[in-house]
């Protein structure tokens, strides 16, 4: 795995604790957006027949908005990865990308999880393509 997709999959999988914060953060974007003054008192009256959809338009731009569905998939392909891996694989994942204070190295949670460094090494390596293939990164 090229070391870019390798550092692009550990981003993934740090912000994965903290995804529906960001979901929430945009949808808050989205729907209160800044709207300069409209002056409408221009050549007479108002239309009579004039439908609003403004609540139609948020829904389809909610529906169709590219960051959203980003994290949204980003999220999901960690979560089925995290639910099809082995305790020991879920623990080393835990310590060293999703903790907030990440406190160990990979010889730390080797001798936590009681492995050797290269099997932490090889099951971290492991859940990574299985992020990879669930977004469709290889």
């Amino acid at each position: 795995m090229k070391r870019s997709l390798f550092n692009y999959i550990a981003d993934i999988i740090r912000e994965y604790p903290v995804s529906e914060t960001y979901i929430k953060k945009r949808e808050d974007e989205l729907m209160n957006k800044f709207q300069e003054f409209k002056d409408e008192n221009v050549g007479g009256g108002r239309a009579q027949n004039r439908k609003d959809d403004g609540v139609e338009q948020l829904a389809i731009t909610l529906a169709i908005d590219k960051r959203i569905e980003n994290i949204k998939r980003n999220q999901e392909a960690v979560g089925k990865a995290l639910e099809n891996s082995a305790p020991e694989t879920q623990d080393i994942i835990y310590e060293l990308y999703l903790r907030e204070n990440a406190i160990y190295n990979t010889e730390g949670v080797a001798q936590k999880v009681n492995l050797s460094v290269s099997q932490v090494r090889r099951r971290r390596n492991k859940f990574f393509e299985k992020v990879a293939i669930e977004r469709g990164l290889i």
